[in-house]
């Protein structure tokens, strides 16, 4: 892993690639702005984006590194990364797929370095902005840190009490909780980092886990009660979540 740290000023990006001719990509103009640092995908690199914090990711999904769309979702899938911002580069191709995994911008190969540039400073500029909007509603109405604390705690209520059905989404709960589904949105993005059906898939995954880490539920009765009918994709879902399989989990526990 190479970095680039110069000014502690300087927002950091996190560039994950796949390939060797990769490596140096838009290096030079980024650098000037930014704090770079550089790393493959491996499978500790969900603990490095952890570890590090960085204000955005750039991840490499070309055919050599074709593990990048996964590495997307699971970041997006987990609670503690799911905020950070993820432009994917690759292939025109697979923009749809990227876009789908979870990513805030998708660019196509060949890429622009000034264009590249622009993106970055414009995501890492709304990122800020959202930062400052949550602390500026905070300092002006300390009152209102009960609040949404509440409100979190009751839509995780709201969750666990439909978790076993699967039509349970945003507009049922926007409807429970007495707010439009914009607000809610718009909410859950402030208080927790994420998106509905982020906070959601946090909720019944934790308490997957909870029922397996027992050891007396078949896994397909797991999947059942937290509202997958189809026991092989929550089994898939499960291990991006948790980088284990349900199986193994339950091993654990026996």
């Amino acid at each position: 892993m190479e970095s680039v740290m110069d000014s502690q000023d300087r927002k950091q990006v996190l560039i994950i690639y796949g390939s060797a001719d990769l490596y140096g990509f838009g290096s030079e103009g980024l650098t000037k702005s930014f704090r770079v640092v550089k790393s493959n995908i491996g499978e500790d690199g969900l603990s490095l984006v952890r570890q590090l914090k960085p204000d955005l990711i750039i991840c490499d999904i070309s055919t050599s590194s074709p593990n990048g769309l996964a590495f997307c979702n699971q970041l997006k899938s987990d609670a503690t990364t799911s905020h950070i911002y993820v432009i994917l580069l690759g292939p025109e191709g697979y923009q749809i797929e990227g876009l789908r995994a979870g990513a805030e911008d998708y660019i196509s190969l060949p890429y622009d370095n000034y264009a590249l540039g622009l993106k970055i400073e414009n995501l890492v500029r709304l990122r800020q902005a959202v930062r400052g909007k949550v602390v500026q509603e905070m300092s002006i109405h300390p009152e209102s840190i009960g609040e949404n604390n509440r409100l979190l705690n009751k839509l995780e209520q709201l969750v666990l009490e439909n978790i076993g059905n699967s039509d349970f989404g945003v507009h049922e709960m926007a409807f429970q909780i007495g707010l439009s589904v914009s607000v809610l949105y718009r909410k859950l993005r402030l208080l927790s980092g994420g998106t509905v059906n982020e906070f959601v898939k946090n909720i019944r995954m934790k308490r997957a886990k909870e029922l397996l880490e027992t050891g007396i539920y078949p896994v397909n009765e797991v999947a059942a009660a937290i509202g997958y009918e189809d026991s092989k994709y929550f089994s898939k879902e499960f291990r991006k979540f948790f980088n284990k399989t349900p199986a193994e989990v339950k091993r654990m526990s026996n």
